[in-house]
């Protein structure tokens, strides 16, 4: 186990769970085998196989959330962990995972509540400890995070973890509160005011090249993270300020990039550097003036950068193409069609619905909820995406959030919904109760 990874797991027949099936258990072992060979698409195939045979398996879950996290998909891998919990609460390496998963997608309250679950399940692991204290900073939950690291250093004696534990002391620095020294008697003189937190220069600068690796892999929002750890830590650390400001633009937040290159402008010693930090407020500012300086004032989906013209109109006829394959029940093709054209345009909320259509032809049912709750994330007011929820959903054996989203189909008045599918969604929604 390492601390800081996604956990595999080898055990794949849990005490007082029913034995899989043959072909079952020979696709899982296939996933596994692939999965520790670094074969992530052959990986993924075989868990979806094992799921086919036996849907809603924990293992086969949380195996296939493994290889969708290594390919990048940290959303999707966060959904499929949450579903291999749900299929089996005792199951500790789908929380780990789950909590590292939602921790690299930035959501910490979700990560907070999985690495919680898992110290429960297994209170001797130090992994978890450091996890939860990662969550909790980022939260700015600064006791609890520093409770958490305090922990995680008591019990951490691999010698192979010593970075971890570098780390881990550095934030225990930075968030133990400094003792308030006895205020002077009236006519005596006063110490100068704290220059503020004391930098941490190491950890700083260990970040900033975390973020560089993920910047390399296009994991834009995750090196986010990484620069504002770095600048966290040290404030006067002009790369990761400018390096922040770069990647807060392609991510279309251009009112903070803003922000960060002007502290570079002002920090710097470095005429070239400042020219560039100068050059690059301008050219934002003139996005600002055009767009707003976040995704949310573009009316776009937060992590997303605007989308070229001739990129949205290849996504689209890559959209029509994957609908017209559902049609002829080629699912596994538009499939393929689909993906193309959310990768074209990242916020095509319709094309996630589709996709989800297809997944469901295919019964790769925990997929299907995937893709159709981040059709409702970035398009709240469409009907379908819940209507395919209840199918996902109850085909999981998950019946109350099936019935759930059947009675909000039903009652919903947006412009998608479609009357004989209302009517079917109060039939079953009744089945169900």
């Amino acid at each position: 186990m390492v601390a800081r990874g996604i956990l595999i797991v080898l055990l794949v027949v849990l005490l007082g769970a029913a034995a899989p099936s043959e072909p079952a258990q020979a696709a899982f072992e296939r996933g596994e085998k692939a999965l520790a060979e670094n074969q992530l698409g052959e990986a993924a195939v075989a868990f979806r196989q094992a799921l086919t045979e036996r849907p809603n398996w924990a293992p086969a879950l949380n195996g296939l959330g493994n290889a969708l996290f290594k390919q990048g998909q940290a959303i999707e891998a966060s959904a499929l962990f949450r579903s291999a919990t749900e299929a089996d609460p005792e199951f500790k390496s789908a929380w780990f995972n789950l909590g590292y998963a939602a921790r690299k997608a930035g959501d910490f309250a979700t990560a907070v509540r999985a690495y919680e679950r898992y110290i429960q399940l297994a209170p001797e692991d130090p992994d978890g400890h450091y996890g939860l204290g990662e969550s909790y900073r980022q939260q700015g939950q600064n006791a609890k995070a520093l409770a958490a690291y305090e922990t995680y250093l008591a019990q951490e004696k691999r010698p192979s973890e010593q970075k971890w534990v570098e780390q881990a002391r550095e934030h225990v620095a930075a968030l133990r509160p400094q003792p308030r020294t006895a205020p002077t008697a009236p006519g005596a003189l006063r110490a100068p005011a704290s220059p503020g937190p004391t930098p941490h220069p190491g950890l700083s600068l260990s970040r900033v090249r975390d973020g560089d690796a993920l910047l390399k892999e296009r994991r834009y929002r995750e090196a986010a993270f990484a620069f504002l750890d770095a600048v966290h830590a040290d404030g006067g650390n002009v790369e990761a300020l400018f390096k922040l400001g770069n990647v807060l633009a392609v991510l279309g937040y251009y009112g903070q990039a803003i922000e960060r290159w002007n502290r570079v402008a002002q920090l710097t010693s470095d005429e070239a550097i400042r020219q560039s930090a100068v050059e690059n407020v301008t050219r934002a500012q003139g996005r600002v003036a055009q767009q707003g300086g976040s995704p949310q004032a573009q009316g776009v989906a937060p992590g997303f950068g605007p989308v070229a013209d001739t990129a949205r109109a290849q996504g689209r006829r890559f959209y029509e193409q994957g609908v017209q394959r559902i049609q002829a029940e080629d699912y596994a093709g538009a499939v393929q069609s689909l993906t193309q054209a959310v990768v074209l345009e990242p916020t095509l909320a319709v094309a996630y619905t589709a996709r989800g259509s297809a997944y469901i032809g295919l019964r790769r049912y925990a997929e299907a909820a995937v893709d159709y709750e981040y059709s409702l994330r970035l398009a709240p007011a469409l009907a379908s995406p819940l209507y395919g929820l209840g199918e996902a959903y109850r085909m999981l054996g998950r019946t109350l959030e099936a019935r759930a989203h059947y009675e909000r189909y039903a009652a919903s008045t947006a412009r998608d919904v479609r009357p004989e599918l209302q009517s079917e969604a109060r039939q079953t929604a009744e089945r169900l109760r």
